[in-house]
């Protein structure tokens, strides 16, 4: 619950810990220079949250990286790479996280890491040497400076003050003083085909202006010469857009600029990278991403580009049958039955070919699936691409980018992603909502996919962590979500349709 008081220039926030039923308000109001945010509690923390909660800011790392900090006097310096400390503690300790899942791989020993502060005292400045990132904060609590990418590449600096036990009203204080630079303006930022334009196009670049700068009249256009030097070739007015969210807009049209070569855009003090404009602006665009992001993508097998090994061949040991009423990550969960023949976390055979992984994770999402099919069928059969500049083997699970063999790569994408559909309609009759990993600790990896898992099937004989060469009893293995869903199916007839006119020769 969040209430603004613009009359008094207050924001207060109500937050509740369904787990143990505690509540907890957090308000914001102006004091000298800055604000002061309090924490209030009606009831005292509850004795398992005494030590854990606490009230939390957090920095974009890149914005201090190598800046300066000072804690109480005593000088610091914020790590490009984090190199503090942690210590190891009893999973009993641990604030249970979404649906009892754990961010943490502990290998079945019962234990999670907590961070040690890198400083902590009572007054805090960061970058009291940069005018746009200077930020004080001073409490009467102790004040702790955490960088928490020692537990996550994603995690940020955090000042963290704990909650004190047994207290209620006002139990905590900060006074914030964020640095203000007079008359500060951010700066245009010009909005344009980084990839160029063909002639004949209509050619509108888009400035984004802070909501406080005044708009100029007019914007350039210079073309670079073959001696490196800029010819001024076309300007003209401003068309005023308006205001989205927390900036303003205005439209360039350069449409008339028809002739072929290189070209900037200036906006006052801003000027654009070096763009063409081209017959040939838009013809081999799409090149990388046939030839190298769909290729990174295969699943299921061994990916070279050169020196480079993008990732070996993963997910050997898919896939296990998800169990009923249960609640995944990524929006994925089953219903009260699996629509299979299966039991949970029985192995669902031949699964372990094809497909692509999900945008940003290692999932295998048959509705993208059908969709990326049909797309790449449409634009075979409308343009015939027949670009071949990838090596892509079935047999032996292994692509190598930037060697032809023979076959265009569109068609050889289609049977990867169809191979997919196929396997999970002949092995469950029907297609599935996907395939996802089954621990949280494995979503949120960032290495190589064939290393999430051990890549052997799961026999629940063995312990975890045991193996017998040929399968594992650690359960890594990914689950398949085979709810049917009717709409899935047609979707899938179709794509299959398409791809078989595509690969029938």
């Amino acid at each position: 619950d969040r209430k603004v008081d613009k009359a008094n220039n207050t924001i207060e926030v109500l937050l509740k810990y369904q787990m143990f039923d505690f509540l907890s308000k957090i308000v914001v109001k102006p004091y000298k220079d800055g604000v002061s945010i309090s924490v209030f509690l009606d009831k005292p923390l509850p004795d398992f949250l005494i030590g854990k909660a606490g009230l939390n800011l957090e920095f974009l790392p890149s914005a201090y990286f190598e800046k300066t900090y000072l804690v109480d006097g005593k000088p610091g310096i914020f790590p490009l790479y984090p190199y503090s400390s942690a210590r190891v503690v009893t999973v009993k300790e641990k604030v249970p996280q979404f649906e009892g899942f754990s961010t943490f791989d502990d290998r079945g020993r019962g234990e999670f890491l907590a961070p040690e502060p890198i400083a902590k005292g009572k007054n805090l400045i960061l970058a009291p040497e940069d005018p746009e990132r200077l930020i004080k904060i001073f409490s009467d609590s102790n004040l702790m400076l955490f960088d928490g990418r020692i537990l996550a590449q994603n995690g940020w600096y955090v000042v963290r003050s704990l909650l004190p036990a047994n207290k209620t009203g006002k139990v905590l204080e900060w006074y914030l003083e964020i640095n203000s630079i007079s008359d500060w303006i951010r700066r245009p930022v010009i909005g344009f085909s980084q990839v160029g334009y063909h002639p004949q196009q209509q050619k509108v670049a888009i400035i984004e202006l802070d909501p406080n700068d005044k708009p100029l009249s007019e914007a350039s256009v210079y073309k670079i010469t073959a001696e490196g030097k800029k010819e001024k070739v076309y300007s003209a007015s401003l068309s005023i857009w308006g205001r989205y969210m927390r900036y303003n807009y205005a439209k360039f049209d350069f449409s008339s600029v028809k002739e072929t070569g290189l070209y900037i855009i200036q906006y006052g003090e801003q000027s654009t990278n070096a763009f063409p404009i081209h017959a040939n602006a838009y013809s081999d665009i799409w090149h990388p991403t046939l030839d190298v992001w769909f290729p990174v993508q295969m699943d299921h097998m061994k990916v070279n580009e050169g020196y480079r090994v993008w990732h070996g061949v993963p997910f050997l040991d898919d896939a296990l049958q998800a169990p009923a009423n249960h609640k995944h990550f990524d929006l994925y969960e089953m219903g009260t039955s699996t629509d299979s023949k299966f039991k949970p976390f029985e192995r669902i055979p031949g699964l372990a070919i094809g497909g692509w992984f999900d945008a940003g994770d290692f999932d295998i999402e048959t509705h993208s699936h059908c969709s990326v099919i049909s797309s790449f069928v449409d634009a075979w059969e409308k343009f015939g691409l027949n670009r071949d500049q990838t090596y892509i083997s079935q047999h032996e699970r292994y692509v190598d980018i930037h060697r032809p063999d023979g076959v265009p790569d569109l068609l050889q994408q289609i049977e990867h992603g169809t191979l997919n559909l196929v396997a999970q309609v002949k092995a469950i009759g029907h297609p599935v909502r996907g395939i996802n990993v089954s621990n949280l600790y494995q979503y949120h990896h960032l290495g190589d996919a064939s290393t999430i898992t051990d890549n052997l099937p799961y026999n629940p004989a063995l312990q975890p962590y045991e193996s017998d060469g040929k399968s594992s009893g650690t359960p890594d293995d990914r689950w398949v979500f085979t709810n049917r869903n009717i709409s899935l199916d047609y979707q899938t007839i179709a794509s299959l349709a398409a791809a078989a006119r595509a690969l029938k020769n």
